[in-house]
């Protein structure tokens, strides 16, 4: 019975189906070509030497996001050079952000190949509610933005800046900030001038 299913007709139909939609689950494609759902797989799977590939989550950047990257890389390369522990004595840090964009569930989602496709789907981002950040010693926080009942708010400057100064500060009290850096990124609640101000009284000249 398996090797009548596996006849050189049904392959083809497997193939000519996979083509036309890659996503399309087991049971859905073995209801539509009349298949048992074992005969579809030893086809995919013997026949076709197809695997079932899961779809990368990837966040999605602007046309303007690339070449500041790379200057950002190039610059940072350049630090490098000149000290060889650059890269250990910065704070990276940023917020948790969950996207309103959609969802899609990467366990349900499989597309079929003889080679992997390489599928991402880029996803808008925003504003998000956890902030922390991590250097090469570990990792300061979580800090979740709250108000006094508990309810998650959004990040604005005022925020922003009193988690720098309530949580952020005595968090690192007690370590050497002399040749430390501090990153965050160009968010408008972080980039304000009271806020770059109270940032440069830790991190004079080093703030990226």
């Amino acid at each position: 019975h398996h090797r009548n299913a596996r006849s050189a007709e049904n392959i083809a139909a497997v193939s000519e189906s996979v083509a036309d939609d890659s996503n399309l689950s087991i049971p859905r494609r073995a209801q539509h070509l009349g298949l048992s759902y074992g005969s579809l797989w030893r086809i995919l799977h013997l026949d076709l030497h197809f695997h079932p590939y899961k779809v990368q989550l990837t966040q999605e950047l602007k046309p303007v996001d690339h070449g500041m990257r790379r200057k950002y890389a190039d610059w940072v390369l350049e630090q490098q050079a000149v000290d060889g522990d650059f890269s250990t004595k910065i704070f990276f840090s940023d917020e948790a952000h969950f996207s309103l964009g959609g969802y899609v569930n990467k366990q349900n989602c499989r597309i079929w190949g003889n080679e992997n496709p390489q599928v991402s789907q880029e996803r808008p981002m925003h504003p998000g509610k956890v902030w922390c950040a991590f250097w090469s010693g570990g990792v300061i926080g979580p800090y979740f933005f709250e108000n006094d009942e508990g309810i998650t708010v959004t990040v604005n400057s005022q925020r922003y800046g009193r988690m720098i100064t309530n949580f952020f500060w005595p968090e690192i009290e007690d370590m050497d900030l002399e040749n430390m850096w501090f990153q965050q990124d160009g968010a408008t609640s972080h980039t304000t001038r009271p806020i770059l101000a109270l940032l440069q009284e830790k991190f004079p000249g080093r703030v990226i």
